[in-house]
């Protein structure tokens, strides 16, 4: 992982935990052992550092979603591939954490708000593929995208509880992931499917 990598997640966890407001740029120096100075070689600003952790997500969503988008498989399966990566909490997939957390805490700014007006990829998806949702949705993918997005973050958070481990620093976010990691997440897609998916589907 090359330093500016290693800031990045070092920063991603600590806003998760501590909030990006609380979040200095001293403290992510110390816990990476640097002098500030250090900071500023790579990133201008916490700010700067911030956008480039979302555009990273949009980034890897958006090939995501092109390479299930080209699979020749059902719908309803491309469906339950995207819950099961918006479930799916691993140690390298911590900017989902941190998401997760600012709209847990409703810490939102203006670099998150630039980063939702651009967050169209699933209502994208959901656009390309209108034959397959019922005519009376097809008008409110909109609303649709939002309300699932809203869900799945509600239940991502409920799940991280159920560890029972309060992420602080990166070592209390290893062990969350390692004791996420024995959730049955078959389940919890199968159940999201059904009740919030299935309905609206031709």
């Amino acid at each position: 992982m090359t330093k500016r990598e290693r800031i990045k997640r070092t920063a991603t966890i600590l806003f998760a935990a501590n909030g990006i407001r609380n979040t200095k740029i001293e403290d992510i120096a110390n816990v990476l052992g640097m002098a500030k100075g250090g900071f500023y070689y790579y990133f201008k600003s916490k700010e700067e550092l911030l956008l480039e952790i979302m555009d990273n997500s949009v980034i890897s969503r958006k090939e995501f979603l092109k390479e299930v988008g080209d699979l020749d498989v059902p719908f309803e399966e491309k469906l339950k591939m995207i819950v099961r990566r918006r479930l799916t909490l691993k140690d390298d997939r911590y900017n989902l954490f941190l998401f997760a957390k600012i709209y847990e805490n409703g810490e939102i700014n203006l670099t998150y708000d630039e980063y939702m007006k651009r967050d169209i990829i699933f209502s994208e998806f959901l656009n390309n593929n209108r034959e397959h949702i019922k005519e009376e949705y097809r008008s409110e993918i909109e609303k649709i995208r939002t309300m699932l997005s809203s869900s799945l973050t509600t239940l991502l958070l409920y799940l991280i509880t159920q560890t029972g481990i309060e992420v602080v620093d990166e070592d209390s976010y290893k062990r969350m992931v390692e004791k996420y990691a024995t959730i049955d997440i078959t389940r919890e897609i199968e159940m999201f499917y059904n009740l919030f998916l299935k309905s609206m589907l031709n």
